[in-house]
């Protein structure tokens, strides 16, 4: 958080001059909006501490800033399969602002664009692959241990994201914080410098999954656990 505030902007570990204007606050937190952050501690196999770093998804796209934990999808994955299903859900979206809602041709989009969200959605969870700390690698649909369906947005919050990451780079984590950044956009009663556990409905569910291995390594995942609330 300190870093946050001293920067002002995303890519706070590069020079001031290199700096990218989009990755400022003014424009992240434009129009009073806020955004989940997290870090996780871990030790490598050296017993040395590797601090990493993540934001959940921002609803303008940026994915990749340099000092952050990358998504679980690849740029290649993400650009070539769901930016263009996004975008072609978006087409239709702004077709239906400018039909008439009684009218056929608005239900016949508006079917058509359930049926290419679901589907797209479903393209989503093969995509996703979670590893865990035994070395093990699901598909977010096997890792997902609810019986409801997988909600939009699984594997985009913080979380997952840094014990994905942890765990595909041979690190073993010692303790998780999350807290939230910014306004009230969105915050859903959420303060601004406060810590909150991972999502109920995203992120436990496959936490379960994710931290499994650590207690081989002699790791109490119930500290890991506990750090988070």
């Amino acid at each position: 958080m300190a870093e946050l505030e001293a920067h002002r902007r995303l890519d706070f570990p590069v020079p001031e001059h290199a700096a990218d204007p989009m990755l400022s606050f003014d424009r992240v937190f434009a129009d009073d909006k806020g955004n989940m952050f997290g870090v996780l501690e871990c030790r490598d196999e050296g017993g040395g501490t590797v601090v990493l770093r993540a934001f959940s998804s921002l609803p303008w796209g940026t994915r990749d800033v340099e000092g952050w934990v990358p998504p679980l999808l690849s740029a290649e994955v993400f650009d070539g399969v769901v930016a263009p299903g996004r975008s072609e859900i978006e087409q239709m979206t702004r077709a239906l602002d400018a039909l008439d809602r009684e009218s056929a041709a608005h239900a016949e989009l508006l079917s058509r664009r359930k049926q290419r969200s679901r589907a797209l959605l479903r393209q989503m969870h093969e995509l996703y692959a979670l590893r865990n700390f035994r070395g093990e690698t699901r598909r977010l649909r096997d890792a997902f241990d609810r019986p409801q369906g997988i909600p939009g947005g699984v594997g985009e919050c913080c979380a997952p994201k840094l014990l994905h990451h942890a765990a595909s780079h041979g690190l073993w984590p010692v303790g998780l914080a999350e807290f939230y950044w910014g306004g009230q956009r969105g915050a859903r009663g959420r303060e601004q410098g406060r810590f909150y556990s991972p999502c109920a409905t995203r992120c436990e569910p496959i936490l379960g999954f994710l931290l499994c291995g650590l207690e081989e390594r002699g790791i109490d995942r119930s500290s890991v656990e506990r750090s988070r609330r």
